[in-house]
């Protein structure tokens, strides 16, 4: 029962943490889409 519980809870934390990760990689995309990079002006002379 315990080792039950134990793998239990790593693949929970497993998936939690890979879900964490993918909805951070969608929440950068969505950040970059609507504040997209606007290149500097090299110098002005």
């Amino acid at each position: 029962m315990d080792v039950a519980f134990g793998v239990t809870m790593m693949v929970m934390g497993m998936g939690v943490t890979l879900i964490t990760l993918y909805l951070l990689g969608v929440v950068i995309t969505l950040m970059t889409r609507l504040f997209p990079h606007k290149a500097e002006e090299e110098t002005k002379e």
